[in-house]
């Protein structure tokens, strides 16, 4: 008989061994980065700034040798961000800056600017170092073109960034200031409108309050109604509770007072000027707290009757600071009481003082004084309904001093 040759059996690999392995080899893999990283951070780079930032500094300054300068410290800012170390990264990257704006090479600083953002593996907190450096050079610009370039240069290494949207919003405002002293409103509009700053964490509330705000008042000066009601639906009442944002507060009301009078929207322009006499810092000056005052009761009359409206009557009468305005005080009583109003004799007794008031200037002044003699004839339809169930038409007339002519 022929010998046999037995070969040993192998087992073939399971999926279990595979992923054992796999994991093996990223748990040693995730350890040798891991220590590479450390021993990379205890790198100590402070001798090399010391000795290489001063020394290129004045080879480019004073020996007129930049771009052996440059060249120099774009190797150390290589070396310190293959090292991880943002700290000294961020330290190179804003000494070339500094370099370059010295020497008012503007369009060396942009180009520099651009290549370190895009360099590979580039740290974060370098691209805000050498954001925030550069944007304290705006107003050191020596020409308009060379300011709109280097504001343009940072929007764009700024773009898409989380961790220099900070600095992208206030970019994009400095940018719509611009456009808008240009006469450019429409444009400031949008560039300020591409910013979402109720999402930024970064920004301080009164930043931000007040960002909020110049995108509604270039919405209204733009003449976009809707969208700057929409914008400013991102601030609530409840924004202003601290005293700090009163002047904020201010700014609010009035811009709402423009999207209300836009809209003759009477009941919640009583309410805007009724918050804005509310304000503290108002109540201690007398000839504010007085014009606000006399705005809401004028608005509040001019407002459709409804429960709201009423409530807001009684409580504003109730106000000791309406007995001095003696004259809103007397047209406040006029609607709250339940007699008959004389549309002739209210007109003449209150034209002077009507007047003199915005809400009855401008190009909507005779619509204002149809919608004051409209809420004196609903005011006497009360009246009237509330003393009698039967009338002939005639007496009705007569009592809301119409003729048959306008019944």
């Amino acid at each position: 008989l022929k010998s046999v040759g037995w070969r040993r059996a192998v087992r073939p690999a399971m999926p279990e061994d595979t992923e054992m392995k796999d994991k093996e080899e990223e748990v040693v893999g995730k350890k040798g980065l891991s220590e590479i990283a450390s021993n990379k951070k205890k790198e100590d780079f402070g001798p090399l700034l010391e000795a290489s930032l001063p020394q290129n500094r004045d080879l480019a300054l004073k020996q007129g040798k930049k771009d052996e300068a440059l060249e120099n410290l774009l190797g150390v800012e290589k070396t310190t961000r293959l090292a991880q170390d943002a700290h000294a990264t961020g330290k190179v990257a804003v000494c070339i800056v500094q370099i370059l704006k010295e020497l008012g090479d503007w369009e060396g600083l942009n180009s520099h600017m651009v290549l370190l953002s895009k360099r590979r593996q580039q740290l974060k907190q370098v691209l805000v170092d050498m954001v925030q450096e550069a944007m304290t050079y705006l107003d050191l610009t020596p020409s308009h073109d060379a300011k709109m370039e280097l504001i343009n240069t940072l929007r764009a290494v700024t773009e898409g960034k989380i961790h220099v949207e900070l600095e992208r919003a206030r970019l994009t405002r400095t940018l719509a200031e611009i456009r808008e002293k240009e006469g450019k409103v429409a444009e400031a509009a949008e560039l300020m409108h591409e910013v979402q700053v109720e999402t930024y964490g970064s920004m301080e509330k009164e930043e931000k309050v007040d960002y909020i705000l110049e995108q509604v008042r270039l919405c209204l000066d733009k003449g976009d109604y809707v969208r700057g009601t929409i914008v400013s639906k991102k601030i609530t009442a409840k924004t202003f509770e601290k005293d700090a944002l009163q002047p904020l507060k201010l700014r609010y009301y009035k811009l709402m007072n423009r999207i209300y009078g836009a809209e003759d929207q009477y009941l919640n322009l009583a309410q805007s000027f009724h918050n804005m006499y509310q304000t503290p810092i108002v109540q201690e000056d007398p000839a504010q707290w007085m014009a606000l005052l006399k705005s809401v009761a004028i608005y509040l009359v001019l407002a459709p009757h409804d429960n709201h409206q009423h409530d807001f009557l009684v409580r504003l009468c109730d106000d000791k600071k309406v007995d001095d305005l003696k004259p809103m005080k007397v047209l406040l009583n006029y609607f709250k009481t339940l007699e008959i109003i004389r549309w002739s004799a209210l007109k003449e007794l209150y034209h002077g003082e009507l007047s003199q008031h915005e809400a009855f200037q401008g190009d909507k002044q005779g619509q204002r004084w149809e919608d004051m003699k409209k809420r004196v004839i609903q005011h006497n339809i009360r009246v009237v309904s509330t003393y009698y169930t039967d009338i002939r038409m005639e007496r009705l007339l007569q009592l809301l001093g119409g003729s048959a002519g306008e019944g």
